[in-house]
């Protein structure tokens, strides 16, 4: 393969988007490409770069020497509700640059409260004389744990290394958890010499982290909320609507039952709220369930037996407002659960409503009606 269509297929493979470091790696280990230099990772980087640079590339960059695939790229709306917060996140990284050094301690206090931390404990330690911490605090999660905390933050362009994680730890008082902030990131030797054996864990928040924690908590930016309003399906199907019928007589594939979801026929009935879920039907099955999440995963399963090659690559943009619902990790999820015959994870900690709309969310991602699928409840 050349070297672009090697990245092409390992991208689709993994529906994720990868450094070309790990992208040359993967397509060595698979033998799809036989180099014939010696830096074969630099080649993939270089191709990649020049390529999403066409007009009809098939990549797309994703973060530095990170690259994916432009088929993942949201479209309408969702693309532009994404960009503004993009151009937010690049707007906020460029403040915490500029703005005075009191004001970026200033902030970093208010986050901390916004957090959680005591706000009789949270304060600025005095410019100068502060041994390298610049805010301290209390944090208790519940009443049950107590946290004292020594933050440095350092508004630095380079990377921070581990001589100055070395240093916070010494600044700290007996029983005092340190932690080190940072607008861009940390050397290699940082992370090693933060997590050492036999020495005081300091945690590290890095720049894109800061930034996630700044929008997560509402510091320095504003959620607006708009209205988007659309035909109400149900209503004009009542009256015979064509757009409607046409929706309606589309051929939807019929495919084999999962072998973990035992098919019911039972009756399909308009979702209730707070109702338990009996069954599901979609593509002319039914499956009998008991938990709204076993709906979620059971979709999932199905649209990744459909389509095992894209599924990841599709539902990767199905997005909340600060999660992702489909990934290779459950790490970061609430109530993550796997999804049978794949390394995908879905979020399924989500109320019954909910857990339908995430589905038909799927669903049309994937190419498919949302209204494929109809849920029975539990009288």
């Amino acid at each position: 393969m050349t070297y672009l269509d090697a990245a092409n297929q390992i991208l689709k493979q993994t529906g994720e988007s990868l450094h070309y470091a790990e992208i040359t790696k993967r397509a060595l280990d698979e033998g799809l490409i036989a180099p014939t230099g010696l830096t074969p990772d630099a080649t993939m980087g270089s191709r990649l770069y020049t390529e999403t640079k066409q007009e009809g590339s098939r990549f797309v960059r994703a973060g530095r020497g990170v690259f994916g695939l432009v088929q993942w790229q949201p479209s309408g709306i969702d693309a532009q509700v994404q960009a503004i917060n993009e151009r937010t996140r690049s707007q906020l990284h460029e403040f915490l640059h500029t703005m005075p050094a009191e004001r970026f301690e200033a902030l970093v206090m208010e986050l901390l409260l916004q957090m959680g931390f005591d706000e009789s404990s949270v304060e600025v330690t005095p410019y100068g004389g502060d041994g390298g911490i610049d805010v301290v605090g209390v944090y208790r999660a519940a009443g049950l744990t107590e946290v004292n905390a020594a933050v440095q933050a350092k508004r630095w362009k380079g990377n921070v290394r581990a001589p100055t994680v070395t240093q916070l730890r010494g600044s700290l008082q007996v029983h005092q958890q340190g932690i080190l902030i940072t607008t861009s990131d940390f050397s290699k030797g940082a992370y090693q010499e933060a997590v050492a054996q036999n020495k005081t864990r300091i945690g590290l928040i890095n720049g894109e982290e800061l930034v996630n924690l700044l929008m997560k908590y509402r510091v320095g930016v504003v959620e607006k909320t708009l209205t988007v309003v659309s035909l109400d399906d149900e209503w004009w199907g009542e009256w015979g609507s064509p757009a409607i019928e046409s929706n309606d007589e589309k051929e939807q594939p019929k495919i084999p039952s999962p072998n973990s979801l035992q098919p019911e026929a039972v009756e399909v009935t308009p979702v209730k709220k707070h109702l338990k879920p009996k069954s599901f039907d979609l593509f002319g099955e039914r499956f009998q369930v008991t938990a709204w999440k076993e709906i979620v995963v059971g979709v999932c399963e199905i649209l990744a037996k459909l389509q095992p090659t894209d599924f990841a690559g599709k539902t990767r943009n199905v997005r909340g407002r600060t999660r992702q619902y489909v990934a290779a990790s459950g790490e970061k999820m609430i109530n993550g659960e796997s999804i049978p015959g794949t390394n995908l994870w879905v979020e399924t900690n989500l109320s019954g409503p909910d857990s339908i709309k995430l589905s038909r969310r799927l669903l049309v991602a994937c190419g498919y009606e949302a209204d494929s699928l109809t849920v029975d409840v539990q009288e």
